[in-house]
């Protein structure tokens, strides 16, 4: 085992989102922490301040943007993210931590949840959305957004302006790297039942909206080539029409067609 203080990859920052958890759980949870280890809380609004909070916003912005908050705080390279509600544990996060360095070509290592779901549908729901986002993918995915992972800050930044600041960020993030041919592989780790408090997904509404974000990202990292070469195409049949030697001779203001080398967004 490596030494978990710095290992063989340098130290690591941990980001914990929190929004309305129970302070006694959250300072369990820390109190077990590695000695040495960069930990982030980022209060996303809560009605109490949470009293362990790093990063604090006084409205709910949402549990993407609070990781995000706390990804741009951190100061080392490789980031590991849990939630506060006392359903991961440290120790868990140690071994994500520890596959990491035996792997280091991984760019992010995710905690594959094994927890007995009370709600059947819950099961169901969620084989549904890791099949359907495996296909886009090219692979097996067996835990799409669970919150507990490892990965490398530079990587996961560089997709910060697709990805969701709601609940669909680790599952955008997950789709993203594996569609773009990043090596990311699950480890098993148990997931605890929460302490205080229930979930605030809903089925049905966070079900829909995940498949449907599912569906649109996958669609559009999939056919980013097309894409790009149909641009190229429809600019070139322009330019032959209209005999111009370039695009900014045609002087269009239109964003599709000129961009004065600006980053193409995803859908175009």
């Amino acid at each position: 085992m490596f030494d978990h203080t710095v290992g063989s990859l340098g130290p690591i920052s941990v980001v914990i989102p929190v929004r309305d958890e129970s302070p006694e759980v959250l300072r369990d949870v820390l109190h077990t922490r590695p000695k040495h280890w960069e930990v982030i809380v980022v209060d996303d609004g809560s009605l109490t301040p949470s009293p362990h909070a790093t990063i604090r916003f006084e409205q709910p912005r949402g549990y993407g943007a609070a990781l995000k908050a706390g990804i741009q705080k951190a100061k080392h390279r490789y980031i590991a993210t849990m939630d506060g509600d006392g359903q991961h544990t440290f120790r868990d996060i140690e071994r994500l931590w520890d596959f990491m360095q035996y792997f280091p070509n991984n760019a992010m290592v995710i905690g594959d949840r094994r927890l007995k779901e009370r709600q059947p549908r819950r099961w169901i729901g969620r084989k549904v959305l890791n099949t359907i986002a495996g296909l886009f993918a090219w692979r097996w995915i067996s835990d799409l957004n669970s919150g507990a992972r490892v990965f490398r800050r530079d990587v996961v930044m560089g997709y910060f302006p697709i990805l969701c600041d709601q609940f669909s960020f680790t599952t955008s993030l997950t789709l993203s790297m594996l569609a773009d041919g990043y090596e990311v592989d699950f480890l098993q780790i148990k997931v605890h039942q929460r302490k205080v408090g229930e979930s605030r997904v809903k089925l049905w509404r966070d079900g829909w909206r995940t498949l449907r974000l599912i569906c649109w990202l996958g669609l559009a990292l999939r056919t980013r080539r097309l894409r790009r070469w149909w641009r190229g195409f429809r600019h070139g049949v322009i330019l032959r029409v209209r005999g111009a030697a370039s695009l900014r001779d045609l002087r269009c203001d239109c964003r599709v067609c000129y961009r004065s080398g600006d980053a193409q967004p995803l859908w175009e």
